[in-house]
């Protein structure tokens, strides 16, 4: 049991140590831009050593970007968990509909955060760009697993980019429509109308692909 507690507390005192770095790392970016912040000027905001920041960031653009990863890692649990008769296309409409509730219930300028860093910063479009790349690598297997088919398959690939870009399209769209200064709630009623259409054209093409 102390261990237990003992190991408790380290995990909380990494999550504080994490989001006290990006915290500071996010509030320096929307002041200055993302270019022009060094990573040791983002250590002396949360007060810990560079080194600090890499064991939590491997990279500066990571501070900024690092969401997808949980969103990946959920996107897979949901695809491996799908249940009975669900297609592969459900776990990745359940993941637009988070987003799209995101949209109507967060603060746009907390929702605009990153879009915005991101629109003013080569580096880190490039690393988006390479990122989405390594997404539909990352879930091509997963999906081959799914459906039993091998990993190298075309099938498999195929069915991770399009699904995946059917949820980008999606989440770029709306930024781009609040940025235009529509009102959130519009915006996501608007494109879960849209976004259930564009599924459902997935499914009509997916949909017996990979059931159970």
């Amino acid at each position: 049991m102390a261990t237990a507690a003992a190991e408790g507390l380290r995990e909380r005192k990494k999550r504080r140590t994490r989001e006290a770095i990006a915290g500071a790392a996010m509030r320096l970016f929307r002041q200055r831009g993302f270019d022009a912040v060094t990573v040791e000027e983002v250590a002396d905001a949360a007060d810990v050593s560079k080194k600090t920041v890499f064991n939590y960031f491997p990279s500066k653009e990571d501070l900024v970007l690092r969401a997808g990863d949980a969103r990946l890692a959920t996107l897979i649990e949901g695809i491996r968990d799908r249940p009975p008769g669900a297609s592969i296309v459900t776990p990745f409409r359940a993941l637009t509909g988070e987003w799209l509730d995101r949209i109507e219930h967060e603060p746009a300028e907390t929702v605009l955060a990153v879009p915005r860093l991101v629109m003013d910063s080569e580096t880190l479009r490039n690393r988006l760009f390479l990122g989405w790349e390594q997404e539909a690598a990352t879930l091509t297997p997963v999906l081959a697993q799914a459906v039993g088919e091998p990993a190298e398959a075309v099938g498999p690939a195929v069915a991770a980019r399009s699904l995946a870009w059917a949820h980008r399209v999606v989440v770029r769209t709306s930024f781009a429509r609040l940025l235009d200064g529509e009102e959130p709630r519009a915006v996501a009623a608007d494109l879960r109308d849209e976004a259930r259409r564009a599924y459902d054209l997935l499914e009509g093409g997916l949909g017996g692909y990979g059931a159970r």
